[in-house]
């Protein structure tokens, strides 16, 4: 009860942490989104806005629906939201929402939250302002002063500007070199003045940096240093640190207010602290006043345009950044390099703002600009064209849309195919198809002729195919054909319309394969293509199949092949006899392995053996004892009951197919009783790696009995283990303690299990069997209640299976089982009855 308490709590917090993940990326997602979608109009937008739109969104994984909603939160009408969604069908993409719903499917449910909590983890929200960003042009320059990555701080590291006008808090760095040395650092006091410690009180405050200097000389050549005068003493002034101006920016600041800024800051210096004008403010028009003087308009469009800093000015102590309203704005849409909103001056055209854009794209279509204006009730649209766009003058809300050309040609044709020079080609006054071919460099000698396919648009657009025979054209039997817009002329090939010609061959050549088919070719040259025979191959009877393609179907035994065999020379020269049989096309040739031909085969014994190591078998019927004497002998220490025969598994297809079959049906088995999938990994890849196998043999027999039953041929690779006198016992499986038991001779199979602690709970007595050092296993036999267990020899392991589970059966189902027992003993009595 606690433990399922505890399991649905934990699931609770599980889902209460999905939720709150969920409502917070929902929350930081919204909240990204400051944008203001009223004022968008969705007929003005291009497709490709649209397009960029979609992609954003489908970035962030939202469906369309939920994009209605949240486009009509930021303001959009219902009308321009319905508008969006029917130009955003066109860009949907069925095939990434199918993938998303068939990953969807592939998670396992039992992890769902978890899944779903490190999903978010490792998918932050992004910013849906990069998308509704598509909708809504920015305003031209804004990113100047929004930018984070670049900066309009003043530079304090330049050299002393001779203008610069000193005031109270400056602090002056005064050098006197030459015949004299002295330095000096002075701030200048509240009062505007500095005291210099030999010279007595100067006024500077309201002076150029280049006056004080001046002064300063002379207040100090009437002191100590009168060799100023004689210029043997020279005078440096510089300053050290700079003084803080307090600047106020009013009007259409993104951030109005006060400012304490360096007295070598500028007017850019303060609109950048101030975020540049908001959404109302204009870049053309802005003021700096200075004692109620304006002493400075600056037009930003100067600077951003051809880099023009002329009105910059450095600023004072208690200036005023007026930052006016905008008079004129429009957008520019489209295909142009820069589209955005641009604020218009008086006397400016159409041209001039596209200049401010960067001018048209590449792709641009500008026989014709489309216009979207207000009126005092409702908009208008219409259109300009090339000429007017020098004399247009914008008014304010106007949205000018620079379409893209179009995907089409109005003079373009195209030939593929057996010419020499395939491609598109230019559709001049009179064009026929010979003249197209001529300038394509002619047709390839392979060219199919009689008949050629020409793909055409109709007026409607409808694709027809229109087919001419070539080689009346150039015969001049046909009057030639006159190319239209679009045509597609397709000339095929005569290797296209047949099957490829090819032959094969395989057996004792070196690269064995499919090679393509050549006029005159014999047995020797397709060898040759191979790289020649192989030491093992037989020049007798070298066979060549070749296909029937005139065979009675109404035999009642048809040839499907034609077999002729040959001999050829090992040196591959042709004869006369040999040169008669030609190759033909699809004809297979095999060339077989000598019979007498024997690579070397070796085997290994190991263990308690004279001479152990690798040795080559002699005769094709050497047998285990045979092995044996060659090495000499077995040791005195040699266990003859452990020897194993070792073999390599070289398995046939068929016998591949069948472990396979096998292999799948104890998965099965094992999966239905209940056995883990990791164990089953586990099996299964021991089972596919195994290489070899141990063959359990009887060495004892073998050496007394030569040539006999007992006595196995060898194959290559084989391996003889004869081990050591063994002297122990393992028992694994279902006992209560597996252990390794040492060897006593009149113990038994139970005296073992006893050894390890008995037999466990869910042990499968009856099932259990010894594994012998030599390989071999052995069962218990059952009889009644009678169990005969196998005999135990050294370094046998004992294995006592356990129980298959078996399944409870329900109330149901023993109701039902006793019902139908009730109902056939009542058919028995009635029937014996």
């Amino acid at each position: 009860m606690i433990i399922s308490f505890c399991r649905t709590a934990f699931i609770s917090v599980k889902t209460f942490l999905l939720l709150i993940i969920l409502l917070v990326s929902i929350t930081a997602a919204y909240s990204q989104v400051n944008e203001d979608l009223g004022n968008v109009k969705v007929e003005e937008l291009t497709d490709e806005q649209i397009r960029k739109f979609k992609v954003e969104f489908d970035k962030l994984k939202i469906r369309d629906d939920q994009i209605e909603e949240i486009v009509r939160q930021k303001g959009m009408g219902p009308v321009e939201a319905a508008r969006l969604m029917e130009r955003l069908k066109i860009f949907n993409n069925t095939s990434s929402g199918q993938k998303d719903i068939q990953e969807i499917k592939s998670l396992p449910s039992v992890s769902r939250s978890q899944d779903s909590i490190s999903r978010q983890e490792q998918n932050p929200v992004l910013n849906l302002g990069s998308a509704f960003g598509q909708l809504q042009l920015k305003t031209f320059g804004s990113e100047v002063f929004n930018n984070q990555l670049i900066t309009f701080e003043p530079n304090l590291r330049i050299p002393t500007p001779k203008n610069y006008v000193l005031a109270a808090d400056d602090e002056l760095l005064i050098d006197v070199t030459g015949y004299s040395e002295a330095s000096y650092k002075l701030r200048v006091s509240p009062e505007g003045i500095i005291r210099i410690p030999v010279a007595g009180s100067l006024a500077v405050s309201g002076l150029t940096i280049d006056r004080a200097k001046s002064l300063i000389s002379q207040k100090l050549a009437n002191t100590i240093y009168s060799d100023i005068r004689s210029g043997r003493t020279q005078v440096e002034v510089n300053l050290g640190s700079i003084r803080s101006i307090k600047v106020t920016i009013i009007g259409e600041a993104t951030l109005p207010g006060t400012y304490t800024l360096p007295s070598l800051a500028t007017a850019y210096n303060a609109l950048y602290a101030c975020g540049g004008p908001n959404a109302n403010g204009s870049y053309r028009n802005i003021k700096v006043v200075r004692n109620n003087v304006t002493i400075a308009n600056i037009d930003v469009y100067d600077y951003l345009i051809n880099g023009d800093k002329k009105n910059d000015i450095r600023l004072m102590d208690q200036d005023v950044i007026k930052i006016n309203t905008y008079n004129v704005r429009v957008e520019l849409k489209g295909e142009v390099k820069k589209p955005g909103i641009y604020d218009v001056i008086r006397g400016e055209t159409l041209a001039q703002i596209i200049k401010y854009a960067g001018g048209f794209t590449d792709n641009a279509y500008t026989a014709r600009v489309q216009v979207f204006r207000n009126t005092p009730t409702e908009r208008t649209v219409s259109t300009i064209n090339a000429s007017q766009i020098q004399t247009v003058v914008p008014l304010k809300g106007d949205s000018y849309v620079v379409g893209k050309i179009l995907n089409r040609f109005n003079n373009r044709i195209s030939i593929k195919g057996a010419v020499y020079r395939p491609g598109e080609f230019e559709l001049k006054a009179g064009m026929t198809l010979t003249r197209l071919i001529t300038e394509a460099d002619g047709l390839r000698e392979d060219a199919f002729i009689s008949r050629i396919n020409i793909h055409r648009l109709k007026d409607d657009l409808s694709p027809e195919i229109i087919s001419v025979e070539l080689d009346k054209v150039l015969r001049g039997e046909t009057q030639d054909v006159t190319l239209k817009r679009e045509d597609r002329i397709i000339i095929y090939s005569k290797f296209e319309l047949k099957e490829g010609f090819y032959v094969k061959i395989g057996g004792e050549v070196m690269r064995p394969g499919t090679f393509m088919f050549e006029e005159g070719m014999s047995i020797q040259d397709l060898i040759l293509m191979t790289g020649g025979l192989k030491e093992s191959a037989s020049v007798k009877r070298v066979e060549v199949s070749r296909r029937v393609k005139d065979a009675d179907p109404k035999s009642d035994n048809p040839k499907t092949a034609l077999i002729f065999e040959q001999d050829i020379t090992p040196d591959l020269k042709g004869n006369t006899e040999l040169s008669k049989l030609v190759l033909l096309p699809y004809d297979e040739v095999f060339i077989r392995p000598a019979p007498g031909y024997f690579t070397q085969k070796n085997v290994v014994i190991e263990g308690e053996i004279i001479y152990a190591g690798k040795y080559t078998l002699e005769n094709k019927n050497d047998r285990i004892s045979d092995l044996v004497k060659r090495a000499g002998g077995l040791t005195p220490q040699a266990y003859k009951d452990g020897a194993v025969l070792v073999r390599t598994r070289l398995l046939t297809k068929t016998e591949q197919d069948n472990a396979l079959q096998g292999f799948n049906n104890l998965l099965k088995q094992n999966y239905q009783a209940g056995i883990t999938p990791e164990v089953l990994a586990n099996d299964l890849n021991l089972i596919v790696n195994k290489r070899s196998d141990n063959l359990g043999i009887d060495l004892e027999k073998i050496l007394a009995n030569a040539k006999s039953e007992y006595d196995l041929f060898l194959n290559d690779g084989d391996t003889l283990r004869i081990p050591k006198l063994l002297q122990t016992v393992r028992v694994n499986g279902e006992v209560l303690y597996p252990a390794l038991v040492r060897f006593s001779k009149p113990a038994s199979f139970k005296d073992y299990i006893v050894g390890a602690g008995g037999f466990g709970e869910r042990a499968a007595k009856k099932r259990s069997y010894a594994i012998y050092a030599n390989g071999s296993v052995k069962g218990t036999k059952s009889f009644l209640f009678f169990r005969n267990y196998p005999k135990i020899t050294p370094g046998t392991e004992v294995f006592v299976p356990a129980k298959k589970e078996k399944e409870r059966l329900r109330t149901i189902e023993v109701i039902s089982i006793v019902s139908a027992l009730t109902s056939t003993l009542a058919i028995l009595y009635t029937i014996l009855r």
